[in-house]
């Protein structure tokens, strides 16, 4: 019944998904961001019914008192295709990172440019980035929209954990803003890159937020102990008997001392 489920899932999530992009790209041609960010949380809302009602996954929101209207701020793990509709159903108008190279595809450029994403270059030979990261945060938080960052910069299976790039520091500084660190395991439900998903519990979790006013090694110490920590314990606190022995945990951080499963680290660069 499962797989069955799943099959379903796909179906009607791919074909909504093409459904919304060609509406897409004829709202792009409108001189507003208004109807493109309209779609956009058609898209997402209409994505976590689908994984709510077809799959029949059970989605818990945790945290919502630290991501309130005025968050600046979101410094998410990144574990799934899913991650970008559920954090589209809390802040439809977000910022991400985006490739800069997508302006060489048709329509897929003009979408980006009206979600008002920040773009930046990420292919062959790559200039320095941080000024255009930068200069987008700033024009996102004048917009009054909250900058949503994956340090990691990658899709990560449950439990693996790549380096955490300064990205998040830089725009937590040049803004002195907090930072909101998001906990997750929607990966149960729904893994990376995979065709099948599974009829489960998972969540994510706003953490309490990062004060202002770190320095970068303290607080990128901080950002990851609370990510991978909250990450962790909701994939133990969720996932089947099966799931959790096919995990093997890359994280274990408890009153100062690492788990031989992961040495200790340079602090990141």
């Amino acid at each position: 019944m499962a797989a069955v489920r799943s099959f379903i899932l796909n179906i009607c999530f791919y074909s909504f998904t093409i459904f919304c992009a060609v509406g897409a790209a004829i709202v792009s041609f409108l001189p507003v961001r208004g109807p493109m960010r309209a779609m956009f949380r058609f898209w997402c809302h209409g994505t976590v019914f689908f994984v709510r009602y077809v799959l029949g996954a059970k989605i818990e929101i945790r945290g919502r008192e630290h991501a309130g209207p005025d968050t600046a701020l979101v410094v998410s793990k990144h574990q799934s295709e899913m991650d970008i509709a559920i954090m589209g159903t809390v802040f439809p108008g977000y910022g991400a990172i985006a490739m800069q190279e997508l302006d060489n595809y048709p329509l897929v450029g003009r979408i980006v440019t009206q979600l008002g994403h920040i773009k930046v270059k990420v292919e062959g030979q790559r200039q320095n980035q941080l000024p255009q990261v930068l200069e987008g945060a700033r024009r996102v938080r004048a917009e009054g929209r909250p900058i949503l960052i994956y340090p990691e910069g990658t899709l990560m299976r449950p439990g693996k954990k790549e380096r955490y790039r300064a990205g998040a520091w830089h725009i937590y500084h040049e803004l002195g803003v907090p930072a909101v660190p998001v906990a997750k395991s929607l990966s149960l439900a729904w893994p990376r890159r995979d065709w099948r998903k599974f009829p489960v519990r998972c969540a994510m979790e706003f953490l309490e937020p990062i004060p202002p006013g770190l320095g970068k090694q303290e607080f990128m110490q901080m950002l990851e102990d609370r990510i991978e920590t909250g990450s962790n314990a909701l994939i133990r606190e969720f996932a089947t008997p099966e799931q959790l022995d096919s995990i093997r945990f890359d994280y274990e951080h408890d009153g100062g001392s690492w788990s031989a499963n992961r040495p200790p680290e340079n602090p990141p660069a």
